[in-house]
């Protein structure tokens, strides 16, 4: 069967069903080009072959394209959805908008299952191994430090299981005291698992618990007169006390709030969430990826969330968002699902102080926006610096373009770019006076000298590179002029023009 076919495609669209579910569009080779989910099949399925107010562009393309389509049923749509969610992630489709590079995923792996754990770098989702994650963080800085911190005053092995299992001495980690060496099997298994509940603790940030804890040992230990053990645990108490004092107290509401920031411009989407605990402001998530223009906000946001909640190991008591994601319904009822309690999910924010969090969330949103867009514009430029055999990242570009009415009323358009981005304040248009029409040479030679001539007289700077809108004919042209005006420029553009110019002839 074909769908592209009316013939064959008829009657398997009349034959669908009324009712909730998940379609898979394949094209004739077999790839998927995009999942859906309906609340009623064939309605939403045959809406794809006539006119409807549907606005994305690929939307138009899908009935030429779609060669097979495979139906799921599901008893809801809140069924649909997650079923979506998880088909998307498996299937990777042309047209579904994918807002994560599980490569950028870093974690915390504890070993929770084995004997004597150890707490590791994890890249990517969470797998389903018996081991608990912890993040995922955006800087691998902040793994460094969790890592360390637990290292310092947790002292757990840092070996792999290999190594573990055929160790019976004590290593260097041991005699540099960052290990408590369980390898030598002198070390009590049952207070080697609270030190990693407690450590666990401690990722969670559950200070105030930890602590508690921590002071309660210590003076155990001090009416044990177990002096070198108090003493420890009054460092590890000294340090917890320092991770926790500089958190401001940001809200007196003492739910768990994830608040989600959302800018969004042009083909660049930025993307924050700010989880608030214990009324404090804690790890920021933060992403900036890159979404086709059609696909509208709410489904966009409806996505992210299944995608971002679907890899947490914790899930807020509240959430607040921006706007209302496409299926906000089923999202507060599948969030309530994994946390095993009713999730508050606010879309309509009035309170003061919920308020100020969204506001804060979209300040870092459109920070982090700002910050992409700057790095990649200097990593273009680099690149074009290294494709050229430029002696460094240019500064200021010159475009220029001739241009002329059926060989009448010549002109040259000058386009500046300065560190990659337009300065229309320096754009110029040039006519052309003595060139004869369609003398497309003699105008590229007029105009630079032209040009030239203000860098003493109106003292313009000279660019790094000049773009010259041609072909070879104009390459050769303007590596003439600029030899004949060799006088008026310096020594070291004339320098490289002759180099990398010709060398661009030659190829």
């Amino acid at each position: 069967m074909d769908l592209r076919d009316p013939a064959s495609r008829e009657p398997f669209l009349s034959s669908l069903p009324h009712s909730p579910g998940v379609y898979v569009m394949r094209n004739a080779a077999g790839q998927v080009l995009y999942v859906g989910k309906a609340l009623d099949l064939f309605s939403r399925v045959n809406s794809y072959f006539r006119a409807s107010g549907d606005t994305r562009s690929f939307v138009s393309r899908l009935p030429s394209e779609m060669a097979d389509l495979e139906i799921w049923v599901t008893q809801s749509e809140r069924e649909a959805l997650l079923l979506e969610n998880t088909l998307i992630k498996e299937l990777k489709p042309r047209y579904n908008v994918r807002l994560r590079d599980d490569r950028s995923y870093l974690m915390i792996r504890v070993q929770a299952a084995h004997p004597w754990p150890r707490f590791e770098t994890a890249r990517g989702l969470p797998q389903e191994d018996g081991a608990r994650y912890f993040g995922p963080y955006h800087a691998a800085s902040a793994v460094h430090f969790f890592l360390s911190f637990i290292g310092r005053y947790f002292r757990f092995r840092t070996c792999s299981d290999a190594v573990f299992a055929t160790r019976r001495k004590p290593c260097l980690q041991y005699h540099m005291g960052r290990c408590e060496a369980p390898c030598s099997r002198n070390v009590d298994a049952a207070a080697y698992r609270r030190r990693v509940e407690k450590a666990m603790l401690y990722l969670e940030g559950r200070f105030e618990r930890l602590m508690r804890d921590v002071r309660r040992e210590m003076k155990q230990a001090s009416a044990d007169l177990e002096f070198e053990k108090a003493a420890q645990l009054r460092d590890l108490l000294f340090a917890l006390e320092k991770c926790a004092q500089p958190q401001q107290v940001i809200t007196s509401d003492f739910v768990p709030t994830d608040a989600v920031g959302f800018v969004r411009e042009g083909p660049h989407l930025s993307l924050v969430v700010l989880e608030i605990r214990q009324g404090q402001l804690g790890v920021h998530r933060q992403m900036v990826v890159e979404v086709p223009e059609e696909l509208y906000d709410a489904e966009i946001l409806s996505t992210f969330l299944f995608q971002h909640y679907a890899s947490r190991t914790e899930t807020p008591g509240r959430l607040l968002l921006p706007f209302a994601p496409e299926a906000a319904a089923d999202l507060a009822a599948w969030l309530g699902e994994a946390a095993g309690a009713p999730i508050e999910v606010v879309t309509s924010v009035v309170d003061e102080a919920h308020v100020r969090l969204l506001r804060l969330a979209e300040v870092n949103a459109q920070h982090r926006l700002t910050l992409h867009n700057e790095l990649e514009v200097e990593a273009e430029l680099a690149r074009l610096s290294t494709r050229l055999h430029l002696p460094g990242v240019p500064k200021r570009i010159e475009c220029y373009d001739i241009s002329h009415s059926q060989g009448k009323d010549t002109s040259a358009s000058m386009v500046v770019f300065i560190d990659g981005r337009p300065a229309p304040r320096l754009y110029r248009q040039f006519h052309v006076r003595d060139v004869a029409p369609g003398d497309d040479y003699g105008a590229l030679r007029e105009v630079m000298a032209r040009r030239l001539e203000h860098v003493a007289e109106k003292n313009w700077e000279l660019p790094d590179l000049m773009v010259i809108d041609g072909g070879r004919g104009q390459l050769r042209a303007i590596t003439q002029i600029l030899s004949d005006l060799q006088s008026q420029i310096g020594s070291d553009l004339q320098s490289q023009i002759g180099s990398d110019l010709q060398s661009q002839i030659g190829s």
